[in-house]
């Protein structure tokens, strides 16, 4: 783990950009994270481009798990594993974002569940959404909404528009095989 706590990492990361773009994933075994964040991987260039900064954290306890979910991913951005939820803790008592957190073996303090943040240096909410854990929704795993709907619902906040999408397309079980067979 980072010398730098959760804590000290994301505001040091929020301060030193326009935007901090987060998104909260289960771990590398999970089909519907890897595909989201190779979708996250390639909308980085743009939210770069924008002044903004990447962030994933999962609770996900091994270092060496980060190294397979970046080699399976492509993502290359700021990362942070957070296995006792000190951050999602941080984020909930703010308001800014309420992580689900779910039992699962071996995750000791529990699984953060996916989560998207997007905040301003200044700690302006542009968007947040947080899975709530179903039966219907595979325990968290699918019904995310399409990063590329949220990435332009921030490009139009930033620019001071209406937003373009009202309600998000949902990431289906189907886009994860299309995915997985077609590629991302």
């Amino acid at each position: 783990m980072d010398s730098q706590g959760p804590i000290a990492k994301y505001n040091q990361l929020l301060a030193s950009s326009k935007f901090l773009f987060v998104v909260y994933y289960r771990g590398h075994w999970c089909p519907f994270c890897m595909s989201y964040l190779k979708t996250f991987q390639s909308l980085t260039p743009s939210i770069s481009a924008a002044g903004g900064q990447t962030l994933i954290v999962t609770a996900e306890p091994a270092s060496a798990d980060l190294e397979t979910t970046r080699k399976t991913t492509g993502y290359q951005g700021e990362a942070i594993i957070d296995p006792e939820h000190i951050l999602a803790k941080y984020l909930r008592e703010r308001g800014l974002l309420d992580v689900a957190i779910s039992e699962k073996k071996g995750y000791e303090h529990g699984l953060a569940q996916p989560s998207i943040l997007v905040i301003k240096s200044d700690g302006t909410v542009l968007e947040k959404w947080a899975i709530v854990p179903s039966k219907m929704n595979m325990g968290g795993a699918k019904d995310r909404p399409e990063l590329e709907q949220v990435w332009e619902n921030v490009q139009a906040a930033l620019e001071g528009k209406d937003k373009v999408h009202n309600a998000y397309k949902l990431i289906s079980v189907w886009n994860v095989i299309k995915g997985v067979i077609f590629g991302h």
